[in-house]
């Protein structure tokens, strides 16, 4: 799919420069769900993953803003309910992180270097707020670029659980979920993003980046972008999840 000449550079605006702290629900404006939230029949039939992308220590950096707030609220809520459904539907968790202190999987001339090597051990933890559930079967991954499958065992657990729907939350928007969407995307999974658990971090992109990546961009793929209550109602439809 060759993306237009706009969409490219609204790329590249967010991949090179880490957005304000911006929400993406109702912050500047309410994202418009490409499914409308009058449809009650939404799905995820039994065989989906829970995608909880990056959510590490940078999000420290959002967490007295009150969209950072707000998405933390969202995000954890989420993730809880989720370890409350029974039998909890798999979820993955990933994480920045790197071989030694040397960061062997960044070169000197890596552009990847520019965005995480200033990562340190402790930003690579999954952040407080966010519970990870072993016992559940939750699974944390790490990697060592944007895509939440770069270099770990995603793909392959995903194929083995006989998942076919991934619904995806994390940090941020035109980082890991912009490019875990198209790669998923292009495995035939469907792929949800839920608009309300998706950040960036402070910056300097304009307002109209995150609005053109949700409304615009993503959809046109055609994955879908649904709030936080229509990934619930969903799931309460759903299931009971098998993997």
């Amino acid at each position: 799919m060759r993306l237009s000449k706009s969409m490219l550079t609204l790329l590249f605006l967010a991949s090179t420069s880490l957005a304000q702290s911006i929400g993406y629900t109702c912050n500047p404006h309410c994202i418009t769900p490409t499914i409308p939230t009058t449809n009650h029949n939404l799905t995820f039939g039994t065989h989906y993953a829970v995608l909880n992308l990056d959510l590490i220590g940078l999000v420290a950096s959002i967490a007295n803003t009150t969209a950072g707030s707000a998405f933390i609220n969202s995000t954890a809520t989420w993730i809880d309910f989720i370890h409350a459904q029974h039998p909890p539907p798999l979820s993955i968790f990933s994480r920045v992180a790197f071989s030694g202190t040397r960061k062997a999987e960044l070169g000197p001339n890596s552009p990847f270097t520019k965005v995480a090597g200033s990562v340190t051990p402790a930003e690579s933890q999954i952040y407080p707020a966010f519970k990870v559930d072993e016992k559940a079967g939750d699974v944390v991954l790490d990697k060592s670029r944007y895509y939440a499958g770069w270099g770990n065992s995603l793909e392959t657990i995903l194929h083995a659980q006989g998942i076919d729907t991934v619904i995806l939350s994390g940090l941020t928007t035109s980082g890991v979920i912009l490019n875990t969407v198209y790669t998923l995307y292009n495995l035939d999974y469907k792929v949800y993003v839920i608009a309300n658990n998706t950040i960036q971090t402070p910056g300097n992109v304009a307002p109209e980046v995150y609005t053109s990546i949700l409304e615009g961009i993503i959809p046109t793929l055609p994955a879908d972008v649904i709030t936080v209550e229509q990934a619930m109602d969903a799931v309460k439809r759903s299931g009971p999840a098998v993997y």
